[in-house]
């Protein structure tokens, strides 16, 4: 495996100033259910590290994950530039291998921070790839449909967010660790998984939407859910208003393609 493909960061966790100082994440303290601890030992994988992950991955190493593995084969360009965290030094590089350096600083917590420059199916096929959680913001549905069966194969929670060709429109899903939980298939039936279907418009603020979505299901993934509150696996949101947001529960259907009759 060229050295190339695969490279690790580990960050320093921020200084503590003085004995007396608030601990990094005293304001996480009175949110309903966080769970920090829950949060610092998971170890995270993102497939796609674009205007979704990238920003997702941010938000996650802010609020104290300490292991994150972003995979991704795509090269940055100009065009990343206005919605995705990279800068003019990272164009034409790897955006697994860039991405990586640039989060280094906001790993608040310190850490290890990993990019692998392949894509998600021959890196889970070719490399061991520890994770609790999958956090999939890609924009084809066949790597989609792979993140699905890999996330069920092994057990672990899934989260995938994705925005609507015109970029105004965003949907977040959580797919359950065990058989009985619904898959992505079961909420979006009539994705087809040899559409490539590429991302043609996007805006930072529906990027910044999308991963906060993201972020808050992760969190929820590895958390679990505050007392008192009703669970949901599936949210939605239009920018523009024209259509109302959403939040449910979607429930396994017995004719998926993907996970029916496979409980």
């Amino acid at each position: 495996m060229p050295t190339q493909l695969i490279e690790t960061v580990m960050a320093p966790p921020l200084p503590q100033r003085h004995e007396a100082e608030a601990d990094t994440f005293a304001r996480h303290q009175g949110i309903p259910g966080h769970d920090q601890e829950a949060l610092g030992k998971a170890r995270i994988v993102l497939v796609g590290g674009g205007g979704l992950n990238s920003w997702t991955a941010l938000a996650l190493a802010r609020s104290g994950a300490r292991s994150l593995t972003i995979v991704d084969h795509d090269i940055a360009d100009r065009t990343n530039a206005s919605r995705q965290l990279f800068f003019v030094d990272d164009l034409g590089h790897p955006k697994a291998l860039r991405l990586i350096r640039n989060l280094a600083g906001h790993t608040v917590a310190g850490g290890s921070l990993t990019g692998i420059a392949m894509r998600f199916q021959q890196a889970a096929s070719e490399l061991t790839l520890p994770a609790d959680l999958l956090v999939v913001g890609v924009d084809n549905n066949a790597c989609r449909e792979f993140a699905v069966e890999h996330a069920r194969s092994r057990r672990i929670p899934a989260v995938f967010t994705m925005l609507s060709r015109d970029g105004m429109r965003c949907q977040s899903f959580l797919q359950g660790p065990d058989r009985e939980d619904p898959c992505l298939w079961c909420a979006l039936p009539n994705l087809d998984p040899d559409n490539a279907a590429p991302c043609a418009a996007a805006v930072i603020s529906s990027c910044f939407l999308a991963s906060a979505f993201a972020v808050f299901f992760c969190h929820r993934a590895l958390m679990g859910w505050p007392a008192g509150s009703s669970p949901f696996n599936w949210r939605e949101a239009d920018l523009l208003g024209v259509a109302p947001d959403q939040i449910g529960r979607i429930r396994q259907r017995p004719a998926c393609p993907v996970c029916g009759n496979k409980a």
